[in-house]
């Protein structure tokens, strides 16, 4: 149990019991998650000394009030439409997350199994929950960002002591994706232009363009490719995961998954089934940096985008050769950065919108009903009068999607690209 005391003070340390949790205005609004979590949290907000001396009958008790309360909001934030939860609901899932994880540790006695069920929690709390605020060394940070973090720091230091893991590899067609000039479009390619010029003869313009030589430094470009660095950094980290060909069809669904099992199985030969029968997975338009800010560390923002936006939206996309993002349409700016791997891109401009047949309901509005990569012009006769634009982009590459534009991505080998989305 004394191992576990640093972890469980560090994650202590991030905010002030009393006034970060029991007087935030979603508890105190609930009088009986008030008076469950003042009792629940005394002895945490009293003294590091009074925690170690409470006997494990009433930390168990306490535990179980927490969770009773935990699976409560769960089920609320799971009851009807996402957009329609209040805020106040998701920010006490976060409260009683951070709590849940407290307890966790104080109370089991494998240390590691405690830490890998914590880092669960934590990840879930950042995909369910609200930010709420904590103060660490570096300075302001994010409250389950955090306790993610020193959990993972923790578990790396008990993990040393035990057998190494064999060394992964990613699928050897990787990288055998000939470099060669692949466009049959007029998008031009550029060679690290100014910003300036990007300004005005891409961004002001709404012109695509694949841009060369401006991530190279990026320690991604050497890091990525290798996973077991990716295991290292994030591999009990636990992300949604997208099963199916692709989002517009019937047979997509979404499912939660250990990084560590998405990444042996889908990018690693070793872990890849050679039946061939096993459905597309990928880890598409996740907020993988916000979750883990280690990997964050690996990129930088393009300069293009501070010009104009100081705050974009950062997104990544992992997965095996075939996964497929249909044809649709984004409202803001994209710079599409290609880490690792190769991907076929096809563009089609915003005027051609009507002749690309979009979906009818609302949700995919933004999504067409023709497959880009293989046209049926029968079913869909006015797309004969839409001038496609296909290229191959390969590791380092990025290309700059302008709001609206028609675009179809598809792997062509395991691939790992980062989104910049930016107004």
């Amino acid at each position: 149990m004394l191992m576990m005391e640093p972890c469980t003070e560090a994650i202590l340390s991030l905010v002030s019991v009393r006034s970060s949790l029991i007087n935030r205005k979603c508890v105190e609004e609930n009088q009986l998650y008030h008076a469950v979590l003042s009792a629940v949290l005394e002895p945490i907000s009293n003294s590091s000394s009074k925690w170690s001396e409470i006997d494990d009958k009433t930390i168990s008790t306490n535990l179980i009030k927490v969770g009773v309360l935990y699976d409560t909001v769960y089920n609320r934030l799971h009851t009807g439409q996402w957009n329609s939860v209040e805020s106040a609901e998701r920010e006490m899932f976060t409260v009683l997350t951070y709590i849940r994880i407290i307890y966790t540790l104080r109370i089991w006695r494998s240390n590691a199994a405690s830490i890998k069920d914590s880092i669960y929690l934590a990840d879930l709390g950042l995909m369910l929950g609200s930010p709420i605020e904590a103060q660490c060394n570096s300075g302001t940070t994010d409250l389950l960002t955090e306790t993610a973090s020193i959990l993972t720091n923790h578990l790396s230091e008990i993990v040393k002591e035990e057998p190494p893991r064999k060394r992964l590899k990613v699928d050897a067609n990787a990288e055998n994706i000939s470099a060669v000039e692949t466009h049959t479009s007029n998008i031009p390619v550029l060679q690290c232009p100014s910003v300036d010029y990007f300004g005005q003869h891409c961004y002001e313009l709404k012109q695509p363009a694949v841009i060369k030589g401006i991530i190279d430094c990026w320690p991604a470009m050497e890091r990525w490719h290798d996973p077991n660095y990716l295991l290292n950094v994030a591999g009990e980290r636990t992300v949604p995961i997208e099963i199916g060909s692709q989002y517009s069809n019937d047979d997509w669904s979404q499912k939660l998954m250990k990084f560590r099992d998405f990444v042996e199985q889908n990018l690693c030969s070793e872990g890849t089934p050679s039946s061939g029968e096993q459905r597309a997975a990928y880890l598409a338009q996740h907020d993988l940096f916000d979750q883990i800010p280690a990997l964050r560390a690996d990129i930088a923002i393009p300069d293009y985008i501070g010009r104009t936006d100081a705050r974009p939206r950062i997104k990544a996309w992992l997965g095996p050769k075939g996964t497929i993002s249909p044809l649709h349409t984004d409202p803001c700016h994209n710079l599409l950065c290609q880490v690792f791997g190769a991907k076929t891109v096809i563009l089609a401009r915003p005027e051609d919108t009507d002749k690309l047949y979009p979906h009818d309901h609302f949700i995919l509005s933004n999504t067409s009903q023709v497959d880009a990569g293989r046209v049926d012009y029968e079913r869909f006769p006015l797309a004969r009068e839409v001038s496609f634009h296909r290229l191959t982009l390969h590791r380092g590459e990025v290309l700059y999607i302008p709001p609206k534009w028609w675009h179809y991505v598809e792997s062509l080998s395991p691939s790992f690209s980062v989104s910049f989305w930016f107004e």
